[in-house]
C-alpha cells in the first residue's frame, strides 16, 4: 500500500482533519466551559501527527499479514510497532505543538512540554494505532481481493478468448481437408486465405479489445473465406456511422455472429445470402446489428460455443452495461445487436 500519489495524500489529510474535528468538538461539548480553540489545537495537531505515519503503518501491515503461518510473526510486529508508533507519534506532536502553542496562549519550555506529551499521549496512541492499523489491513485485504477478482476475471476472457480462435480455425481445415483431394487450387486458396487471416489473429497479442476499423478488416477477410470454402454467393455490407468509427470493440467480436448468419441462415438450400453489418453510437454506447435474409431464428435453438461466448465475454468485459439479443429480423432473417459502452481509441490510449 503506497502513498505516493497527491490524491492519496489528500484523502488522508481530510479523513484526519474531520478526526480531529470529531475529537475536537467532542472534548467541548463534554466541557463546554473549556476552551474550543484549545481542544482543537491539541486534537488537529495529534490527527495530523497520526497521518504522516500512515505510510509508515501501511508498509508493516504488508509486511506482516496475519495470514495462515505469519500469525506469530504478525503479533510480534504489532507489539513492535505500537511502541515505535507511540514514540514517533508522540515526536511529531511536539514538533508540531511547540511552535504553535502561542496561537492559544500557551508558553511552556521544550522540556516540560516534552515531559507531559511522552507521557500523556502513551494510552491515546494504543487506540489510535489499533484504529489505524485495522483500517489498513480492512483495506489491504479489499484491495488484495479486489486484486484476485481482476485475475480470474482475466483468466476466464483469456480462456474464452483461446476457445473461439479454434473453434473457427477446426472448422475452416474439415473443410479444407474436404476438397483437397477434389480442388486442389479452391484448397491452396483456402489455405492462404486462414494463413493471414490467423497471421492477424496471431498478431493481435492476445488482446480483449481492438479499434473498430481493424476488426472490421478481420471480418471481410473472413466472409471471403467463407466464399471460397461454401462456394456461395455472400454479400457483405458495412455501415458506419461517423461517430461511431473510432470506437474501441472486443476481439473477434463480429465473427461468432456472421459465422450463425451463415451457417443457419443458408441452411442446405440456400445459395446465396446477404450480410449487413450496421454500427452506429446512441446515448454513450457503441450498437452493432449484424443481420442477415436468410432462414430466420430458431428461438428454441440452443446458443453454440460462438453465441455463448460473446453474452460470457461482454459480460465479464462491460458487467450490466452491455446487451446482447438475437431474434428474427423484419422481412425475415436474423438480427443480433450488441450494445456496449462508446469507447473511443483516443480514451483508450489516454489510460
Amino acid at each position: 500500500m503506497t502513498f505516493k500519489r497527491p490524491i492519496a495524500w489528500l484523502w488522508l489529510f481530510l479523513v484526519f482533519t474531520a478526526i480531529g474535528i470529531f475529537f475536537s468538538l467532542h472534548a467541548y461539548l463534554d466541557d463546554p466551559g473549556s476552551s474550543l480553540a484549545m481542544h482543537f489545537y491539541f486534537e488537529m495537531t495529534g490527527a495530523w501527527a497520526a497521518m504522516l505515519l500512515v505510510p509508515p503503518l501501511g508498509r508493516l501491515t504488508q509486511a506482516a499479514p496475519f495470514a495462515r503461518g505469519g500469525l506469530t510473526k504478525a503479533i510480534a510486529a504489532n507489539l513492535a510497532g505500537i511502541a515505535g508508533y507511540t514514540l514517533l507519534h508522540s515526536t511529531v506532536e511536539l514538533m508540531l505543538r511547540y511552535p504553535l502553542q502561542p496561537l492559544v496562549g500557551l508558553h511552556y519550555t521544550l522540556g516540560a512540554m516534552a515531559r507531559s506529551t511522552y507521557l500523556s499521549e502513551a494510552p491515546g496512541d494504543v487506540v489510535y494505532y489499533g484504529f489505524i492499523v485495522s483500517s489498513l489491513y480492512l483495506i489491504g485485504h479489499f484491495i488484495a481481493s479486489r486484486e484476485l477478482e481482476a485475475k480470474l476475471a482475466q483468466a476466464q476472457l483469456e480462456n474464452l478468448r483461446l476457445q473461439l480462435q479454434p473453434h473457427f480455425l477446426f472448422n475452416t481445415l474439415n473443410a479444407i481437408s474436404s476438397v483437397m483431394y477434389e480442388d486442389v487450387g479452391k484448397a491452396d486458396r483456402m489455405l492462404a486465405q486462414v494463413s493471414d487471416y490467423m497471421r492477424l489473429v496471431l498478431a493481435s497479442g492476445g488482446v480483449e479489445e481492438i479499434p473498430l476499423t481493424e476488426e472490421l478488416r478481420m471480418e471481410r477477410m473472413y466472409v471471403d473465406i467463407m466464399k471460397t470454402r461454401l462456394d456461395r454467393n455472400l454479400g457483405l455490407d458495412v455501415r458506419v456511422a461517423d461517430d461511431a468509427r473510432g470506437a474501441i470493440v472486443p476481439f473477434m467480436l463480429l465473427q461468432p455472429l456472421l459465422e450463425n448468419s451463415i451457417r443457419h441462415g443458408m441452411g442446405s438450400v440456400r445459395t446465396s445470402i446477404q450480410l449487413d453489418i450496421d454500427v452506429t453510437r446512441a446515448n454513450g454506447s457503441t450498437v452493432i446489428q449484424v443481420s442477415d435474409n436468410g432462414l430466420g431464428f430458431d428461438g428454441c435453438a440452443p446458443r453454440g460455443i460462438g453465441l455463448s461466448n460473446i453474452a460470457a465475454r461482454l459480460s465479464y468485459l462491460y458487467g450490466e452495461r452491455a446487451h446482447f439479443d438475437i431474434g428474427t429480423r423484419d422481412g425475415g432473417g436474423t438480427v443480433a445487436t450488441v450494445r456496449l459502452p462508446f469507447e473511443g481509441e483516443e480514451s483508450k490510449e489516454c489510460r
